[in-house]
């Protein structure tokens, strides 16, 4: 099956991979794949795409857009994986994958102009009335948190939300660890 075939509703449908692939290292299945091994990307997908996807529906506004972002950043990582035999730090590698293919959804979405009716449909037609009476208290934090710059608001959620380390944010972000 061709990567950027794989989503997490696939998954379901294909035989899990063996329980010898889960309880590989993601270098082994990195070199595996690299062998050619389909099942070991499988579960290197299987391993990451839950934690990729809620990081890029934090990054974006719409549940349907973060889909979409994580399957083209697993399509990415499959074939960056197979352009070289480079060591990779899968973890930080792929949330940088997704964190840059989130800011290039970001910017085309601003270049075409997104507006407030966008939103609403995005929304499944739930007006901000019913948002603000549903859900005040995290509205007002996710707003908080959109607000942040992108720099801060990626380290805070890949801290928060994933539990990534200081040093593999650093390593998803390509910066410092004390500018993290």
């Amino acid at each position: 099956m061709e990567a950027s075939a794989i989503t997490q509703s696939d998954l379901v449908g294909l035989r899990a991979p063996s329980a010898f692939l889960r309880l590989q290292s993601d270098e082994k299945l990195v070199t595996l794949t690299r062998r050619g091994n389909q099942s070991a990307y499988e579960a290197l997908v299987g391993r990451y795409h839950a934690r990729i996807l809620g990081f890029t529906r934090h990054m974006l506004s719409s549940k349907e857009d973060a889909e979409d972002v994580t399957q083209e950043s697993f399509a990415a990582a499959y074939s960056a994986m197979m352009a070289d035999e480079r060591a990779i730090n899968v973890k930080p590698w792929l949330y940088r994958i997704a964190r840059n293919r989130s800011l290039n959804h970001m910017r085309r979405q601003s270049a075409i102009g997104v507006d407030d009716f966008d939103h609403h449909v995005a929304n499944h037609g739930r007006t901000t009335e019913d948002e603000v009476s549903q859900r005040e208290d995290l509205r007002q934090l996710m707003t908080d948190v959109r607000d942040l710059p992108e720099s801060q608001r990626t380290a805070l959620l890949l801290r928060e939300i994933d539990a990534l380390s200081y040093d593999q944010i650093a390593e998803a972000m390509e910066t410092t660890v004390p500018s993290v």
